[in-house]
Formats: structure tokens, sequence, C-alpha cells
């Protein structure tokens, strides 16, 4: 692809981002309302408030639905599924992926998109990544959901069966990522972030209903290995 038709799938990825995290805010506006009031009944912050690295390695703050007391990060950056730190309506959101809801807000001020890597806390990714490599990692704006986070979809039932889960993600599942992302950026296109959307939508759905879901394979990273 062109540099100018890239920049251009660009700015239509960015304002559609935009577009439909504006209208999704306003349609889902009511289950925000039923969360944060239980929240509040709950005596919890609404919003868990985190620093992450974001496109070109800057940081910014995201934004999710709390889901554990105050200070649990303090315990570990990595959540398995059989993490007790979360409480009993945290659980609900997390198994849901409705903890991440309020990262619409996060698209509607640019700083994600629906897809691309997943924002990751600076200090979880500088043992295993230089500042250049970071940058690299982060060519385009992280997202909800992307081809890494995708491809690693049961990582809290994968580190929950690790001796070191610590360890393990900073040595195994980082690098596969890293390398995944770059692949993703080099391919990227408009056509693949649709692709990303729905397998999740999929995913999501199986795994409500239960249902484990195969290892997700991509056409470009395939290609990328030949």
């Amino acid at each position: 692809m062109g540099k100018g038709k890239h920049n251009i799938q660009l700015i239509i990825k960015y304002t559609l981002d935009r577009v439909f995290a504006l209208l999704c805010l306003l349609i889902i506006s009511p289950i925000f309302g039923i969360i944060s009031l239980i929240l509040k009944c709950m005596r919890q912050d609404v919003f868990y408030k985190q620093i992450r690295v974001g496109e070109g390695g800057k940081d910014f703050i995201v934004y999710k639905f709390t889901t554990m007391p105050k200070g649990s990060e303090n315990f570990g950056l990595i959540t398995t599924i059989n993490d007790s730190r979360p409480f009993l309506f945290g659980r609900f959101l997390r198994r849901t992926k409705m903890n991440e809801l309020p990262q619409l807000i996060n698209i509607l001020s640019g700083s994600m998109s629906f897809v691309g890597p997943r924002p990751l806390i600076r200090r979880q990714i500088e043992d295993g990544l230089t500042e250049e490599n970071i940058k690299n990692y982060y060519t385009m704006r992280p997202g909800i959901t992307g081809a890494g986070s995708l491809y690693f979809h049961h990582e809290d039932r994968l580190l929950a069966q690790i001796p070191d889960p610590h360890q393990y993600y900073r040595t195994v599942i980082l690098p596969q990522k890293k390398l995944i992302e770059q692949t993703y950026a080099n391919s990227w296109n408009l056509w693949l972030d649709v692709k990303i959307l729905f397998l999740t939508i999929g995913v999501v759905i199986f795994e409500w209903m239960g249902k484990d879901v195969s290892v997700i394979k991509f056409g470009f990273l395939e290609k990328s290995d030949n």
C-alpha cells in the first residue's frame, strides 16, 4: 500500500473510530449508568484510571470500570482467571468484558482506536522492549482489541496454568505479541480491522456461552512466515 493511500485509510479509520465511539456511548449510556450506580453503592470508584503506553510510545490515561479494590495492582500487574483480587461484581465485568467499555472515552478523545495493539503498562514491558522497540510497537493507536490480544484471548486461562506467570508473560507472550503487532502494522488496512472486530465479537459471544475457542489464525501472519 502506498504511503498516501495508507494515510488516507488511517484518517478514515480514526474518523470512523470517533463516530462509532460516540454512537456506542449514546446507545449504552443506560448500561453505563447502571454499572456506575452499582459501583457507587459498593463504595468503589466508578473508573479505574491507569497510565499506559500509547501511540509513538507516549503515555496516556486509560479508563476502565473498577473491578478490584484500591491498591490491588501493588500485588502484581498480571491477572489470571484464578486471581482472587477482583470483587464479585468485578469478576462479572471482567468475564463479560464490560469493564473495557469506558475505553470508548479514550477512543473519542483520540488516544485509542477500536483496533490496535493493547495499551500496556510501561514497567510491564520495559524489561522486554527497548524504548525504540516500544515506539515501533505502537506505530498505531492502541486498541480495545487487536491482533495480539485476540490471538492471546485465552491469556488469563493460560497464565493460570504457569508456575511463574510474570516470567512467562515477559519471555514468551510479550515477544510473540510484539511480532504479531508489528506484522499487523506492516500489513494494516481497513478490511483487516473489520476482520479483527468481527473475530473479537465472535470470541466474546462464544466465551459468554461458556464455549472454548480454538487458536485464532490470521492470514497476514502466515504470509509473514513465508
